[in-house]
């Protein structure tokens, strides 16, 4: 029987290039820990100072820089914030690549972290969050609400899970409901 981390390398896309775009590109990292025998996501939330997308609750990640992969990017971003090494990483795959409300595209890099210490960036974290895979599979415990961009566009439903007095929602919402989906289907 195979384990939870080689049906998720059978179900997500392998971990490639750039999707061809006009936009923005970045990458963020979805890190799996194990938390006494059980998996969790690993989440950030993000320091209240931040420009853009402050106190949100968010997977590691940011923008490319230079001519780096989505990996390289992801596996950068995670070592910032968190301070995780990349060779505590061990990428499994990556979900489709979706369009931020900013209006970037990012690549979301499904791995398996090794138990590390986490060591984050008081300046752009402000706490690490670790949410169980059992809680999330659970759709009782997400919510739809509406969710109006502001800039002309109509208002759109998007996933909302409660963590503690945290929202996870929006993008990293909807990465985390694509997993979901693929976790799903690889327990048949």
């Amino acid at each position: 029987m195979a384990t939870p981390d080689e049906q998720l390398r059978q179900e997500l896309a392998p971990i490639g290039d750039w999707r061809r775009t006009t936009l923005a590109r970045a990458a963020v990292l979805c890190p799996l820990v194990a938390v006494d025998g059980q998996d969790h996501l690993l989440l950030v939330v993000r320091n209240a100072e931040l420009r853009t997308h402050a106190g949100q609750v968010a997977f590691p990640g940011g923008m490319q820089d230079g001519d780096e992969s989505p990996l390289a990017t992801a596996l950068r971003e995670c070592h910032e914030e968190i301070g995780v090494p990349a060779t505590a990483v061990t990428p499994l795959g990556e979900l489709p690549p979706r369009e931020s409300s900013s209006h970037v595209l990012v690549h979301c890099v499904v791995a398996r972290v090794a138990p590390v210490p986490l060591l984050p960036d008081a300046k752009e974290v402000a706490r690490v969050l670790r949410v169980p895979l059992r809680s999330l599979l659970d759709d009782a415990n997400w919510h739809e609400r509406s969710w109006d961009p502001g800039d002309g566009r109509p208002p759109r439903l998007l996933p909302h899970f409660a963590i503690g007095e945290h929202l996870l929602w929006g993008l990293t919402g909807r990465f985390v409901r694509d997993l979901l989906v693929v976790l799903r289907g690889a327990a048949g």
